[in-house]
């Protein structure tokens, strides 16, 4: 019998077509390995125009809702329920749970570990070193910083850095909780929970771990450092991937977080700053990493994240990656709100030494919103090098080349 899995959304709340997404990748990787795929979406309209070929079974259903997905699931049983998507990832993760096909992850929350502050609060009960915290509830007037400042404040239920901010203040804090209220939703009728997590603002890089959790042993792809843009936001203008450790302790920092999680099977995005004593969380994501990051690792090992992912999710042999040096993204940033009045250079970008390949996230005559989050990334360039270093020299100097012009409204 077929192999089938099915993924719950394929692109983020109310983001435009693209290619290649990481639930992209995941059904290219279906159809290698034969796989029958099937998409659980109430957007159906947005996505098969350019996935169709690639998806065997649509099935409408209300993908904020588990129990709706998994009531949409209940008569076909697909070997594997997945989402890499922020924030339909606990919904596939309950929905799994739900229709009894993830029974080795039993200490999962109702919905997934998609809650920031319900992450920090485990690791506090298991003793695993975290930064201080506290929450500013739905309508709680606030009149003191909970911590000493500078603060992170972040939707506890947040994704791409929206509504992230540096507080140094009371009014900066009440700035952050006053706009996060303002906003009525993330997008295609995803309400936040309107919680905000304040967390101690934690000195060091900034980097991440890539990798999947298989029967409770991880299996570590390598690890990303990064840039940032300009304070008060933390918007990632650069990210190079590589399999060499950037710190001795990372993985098992990052062993010792999934086990107070209680997450023994699936893949994870891992964020900490590496503090003068150690790597300190920043946060988990329990799913494949996405923002093109996915890219990076499979140019960086010779060997697709997605299909390894399905491949422990379906009880297939893992592949041997291959150390192929490192990989870079690029991003260019919106410098202002407008309309996009021109595009140039990215064949330019695309010939450049080491790169890969240049993706835009708009187009001639598209709208153009500053935010001060990572939706805030117009284009970025993919490089190669034999360092991250390296490939992010390849990134940056491809990326001169690209001219965005945008008009003001």
């Amino acid at each position: 019998m077929t192999p089938a899995v099915a993924f719950v959304e394929l692109l983020p709340p109310a983001a435009p077509p693209n290619p290649h997404a990481n639930g992209i990748s995941g059904l290219r990787a279906a159809r290698r390995l034969g796989v029958a795929t099937t998409v659980v979406t109430a957007h159906r309209e947005r996505l098969e125009p350019f996935v169709g070929e690639l998806v065997d079974s649509w099935i409408g259903a209300d993908t904020r809702s588990a129990d709706a997905v998994a009531d949409a699931l209940a008569g076909r049983r697909p070997d594997a329920l997945v989402s890499w998507v922020d924030p339909f990832a606990g919904v596939a993760q309950q929905a799994a749970t739900l229709l009894r096909l993830d029974t080795a992850n039993p200490d999962w929350p109702a919905g997934g570990w998609n809650d920031k502050a319900a992450v920090r609060a485990r690791l506090d009960e298991h003793g695993v070193p975290n930064a201080r915290w506290a929450v500013v509830p739905p309508g709680r007037p606030v009149t003191e910083l909970p911590l000493p400042a500078p603060l992170v404040v972040k939707p506890v239920d947040g994704f791409s850095s929206l509504d992230t901010v540096r507080a140094t203040t009371v009014d900066d804090l009440r700035r952050a909780v006053d706009a996060h209220r303002l906003r009525a939703g993330y997008g295609d009728g995803v309400v936040p929970a309107g919680t905000l997590l304040c967390e101690q603002e934690l000195r060091g890089p900034l980097v991440s771990a890539e990798g999947m959790v298989v029967d409770g042993r991880l299996e570590i792809w390598g690890h990303s450092d990064r840039t940032l843009g300009p304070p008060p936001y933390y918007v990632e203008t650069s990210v190079a991937f590589a399999t060499d450790p950037l710190h001795p302790d990372l993985d098992d920092y990052a062993a010792a977080v999934c086990k107070a999680l209680g997450y023994r099977n699936g893949p994870f995005h891992f964020e900490v700053v590496l503090t003068g004593s150690g790597p300190v969380l920043v946060e988990i994501n329990t799913r494949l990493v996405g923002a093109g990051i996915h890219r990076a690792i499979d140019l960086a090992t010779g060997v697709s994240c997605a299909e390894q992912v399905l491949r422990a999710h379906l009880g297939l042999p893992l592949l041997a990656a291959r150390t192929r040096g490192a990989a870079c993204l690029f991003h260019l940033t919106a410098p202002a709100d407008g309309h996009v009045t021109s595009i140039t250079g990215t064949e330019t970008a695309r010939r450049a030494p080491g790169v890969h390949d240049v993706v835009s996230r708009v187009s001639v005559g598209d709208p153009v919103t500053t935010t001060g989050s990572n939706t805030d990334r117009l284009c970025h360039v993919l490089a190669a090098g034999r360092t991250r270093e390296e490939s992010r020299r390849a990134a940056g100097a491809a990326a001169g080349n690209v001219r965005i012009e945008i008009a003001p409204r």
